[in-house]
């Protein structure tokens, strides 16, 4: 094996170290062009966020502009079905004026005219406090409320087809009183029985109005019963002719309203016999009575 001569040596050890010097030359470039992509990167990124937040603000400030209100009636309290709207259960709420919903009242001419009771108005959707009032969830104005409302605890409306004779000649309204007869066949017979007595009357036809004062005839009533005599009108429909019976203001119950049979109208009917005239003829022996023809 040769060994390196001292010359070569030296060539060799200069060479090595140009080679360190190089590397080390070319890790203090990489570095410094890492270090510039970090600082480049950082400015991006914090240019980003002073963007973000400048448009973000601009966005507040515009949110914080109030736009214009206009006045609308809500709900001052909860409102059932059926309750009657008045001044005390309403309030003023303001509301953007761009965007009011259709149906809402900005006035109360509008919600109750210049009529006064006679455009009073019903709610028939539930309200919630604070909530507008809608058109669609109330009466119209001055119309009287629905049939449910009208009717009490525990009570149902039956129609009844009526007729002029029937009817009283129209003379019956709502708002009245009447008793309820029935005529049937028992055993062969005709029986008048009057089944249910003071009983309301809600409708004549399609009219609610109780202040009628004009006769108007009419061609079905309905009248306000109880579960039980619902179903007792319901058979009696079936079973014969119903006919009302208008009952006076101060009437009371007649605890001795009996069936009449149809025998009690033909002793009625019958020709009462007429006296036959009689002669007295006195004979040997006595007397006795002959009648003359």
């Amino acid at each position: 094996m040769r060994l390196a001569k001292p010359a070569e040596l030296r060539f060799y050890l200069c060479g090595f170290n140009f080679y360190c010097v190089w590397t080390q030359l070319r890790l203090k470039q990489g570095m410094r062009i890492l270090a510039f992509l970090v600082l480049g990167f950082g400015i991006a990124l914090a240019g980003g966020g002073v963007y973000y937040v400048s448009e973000y603000l601009k966005q507040q400030s515009v949110g914080n502009v109030r736009p214009d209100m206009v006045r609308v009636l809500a709900a001052r309290k909860a409102l059932a079905r059926g309750d009657l709207l008045d001044a005390e259960n309403l309030k003023w709420t303001g509301w953007p004026s761009g965007s009011v919903p259709e149906g809402a009242y900005t006035s109360t001419a509008a919600l109750f005219g210049t009529g006064g009771d006679d455009q009073q108005r019903y709610v028939t959707r539930s309200f919630e406090p604070g909530e507008l009032i809608l058109e669609g969830k109330i009466t119209k104005p001055g119309g009287p409320p629905p049939f449910s409302f009208i009717l009490g605890p525990d009570m149902r409306a039956v129609s009844l087809r009526i007729d002029a004779v029937s009817g009283v000649s129209g003379f019956i309204s709502a708002g009245d009183q009447v008793d309820i007869q029935l005529i049937h066949t028992i055993d062969g017979g005709l029986v008048s029985t009057v089944i249910l007595q003071d009983i309301e009357v809600l409708a004549i036809d399609q009219r609610a109005d109780t202040q009628g004062v004009s006769p108007r005839l009419g061609r079905t009533a309905t009248v306000a019963v109880t579960t039980k005599q619902a179903q007792l009108l319901a058979l009696a429909r079936q079973t014969g002719r119903l006919s009302l019976l208008l009952r006076g203001i101060d009437a009371s119950a007649d605890a001795n309203a009996a069936p009449v049979p149809a025998e009690e109208l033909d002793g009625l009917l019958r020709s009462p016999e007429k006296p036959m005239k009689t002669i007295k003829v006195n004979r040997p022996g006595g007397s006795e009575l002959v009648p003359i023809e």
